[in-house]
């Protein structure tokens, strides 16, 4: 553990609580015990699980930013006691608690069950794009076996743009290979970037069997990006259909970028 970084975020603590909190009690109270055990780093009366004590604590804060800063700080811990009290904070008013709860939650890399996945999905769905990209990094970290991604598989279906890209770029992180049939299954999304992520994830965990589906979109999808993502994965594999598929997009495919990656994978 890097102490350095975690007394900087407790001393930012003491500041805010200084600033903020003499008129709540509780808070009051906590200001001198917090101040010694992270402004004072040597001192011998306050160890690691006093600390972790006194930033659970500070999670049921009234302020927002005490909350982010205990969720932050707990995190960078790593201590697993954090992880019951933590990962409820997704369910936060305030989205830079929410974010942060998330970001923790990989970095504590509790076991992945039901319980933790269905609440990191949730972060995938946040309205707030910060709060479902630490969702996404989350999940790489926690890296749930493919029963426990179904329910992430569905958010493909979303309504909502940003959640289907939420869901594409976790699923391309854990092993998807189980989702190959969901995940083609979505790859006509309207949203190109949607599509594009849809191939890299086929591509990533599909092996050779997916060799045809991806050549079928680096022929017809009308996005360079799509078609370029395709190209780049093609390019790992080495049959002779692929080789062909790649020939024939050096020579005639419209966007350059496309015909590079083509060249590239030949």
């Amino acid at each position: 553990m890097n102490r350095g970084t975690v007394f900087i975020d407790l001393a930012a603590a003491c500041i805010l609580l200084f600033r903020t909190s003499f008129r709540a009690t509780r808070c009051a109270v906590l200001l001198p015990v917090l101040c010694l055990a992270g402004c004072i780093q040597d001192s011998p009366s306050f160890s690691r699980g006093h600390t972790v004590s006194l930033l659970l604590e500070l999670l049921r804060s009234e302020q927002p930013e005490m909350r982010r800063i205990a969720a932050e700080s707990l995190g960078k811990i790593g201590d697993p006691r954090a992880v019951d009290f933590v990962l409820p904070l997704i369910h936060d008013p305030a989205s830079g608690v929410r974010e942060a709860s998330v970001m923790a939650m990989g970095r504590l890399k509790p076991t992945a069950t039901d319980r933790v996945v269905a609440l990191l999905r949730q972060g995938l769905e946040d309205p707030v794009e910060s709060v479902r990209q630490a969702a996404v990094v989350a999940i790489g970290e926690v890296e749930p076996g493919s029963r426990l991604m179904e329910p992430v598989i569905g958010l493909l279906r979303s309504s909502d743009v940003g959640v289907r890209r939420a869901a594409v770029r976790a699923l391309l992180q854990v092993d998807s290979s189980q989702s190959i049939p969901a995940l083609v299954a979505a790859g006509r999304d309207s949203d190109a970037e949607v599509r594009q992520g849809i191939v890299a994830a086929v591509g990533e965990w599909g092996g050779p069997g997916v060799s045809s589906w991806l050549r079928e979109r680096l022929a017809r999808d009308p996005s360079p990006g799509v078609r370029a993502e395709a190209a780049y994965r093609l390019g790992m594999l080495n049959d002779s259909d692929t080789r062909a598929a790649l020939n024939t997009t050096m020579a005639k495919d419209p966007d350059s970028g496309v015909r590079r990656w083509a060249k590239r994978g030949a």
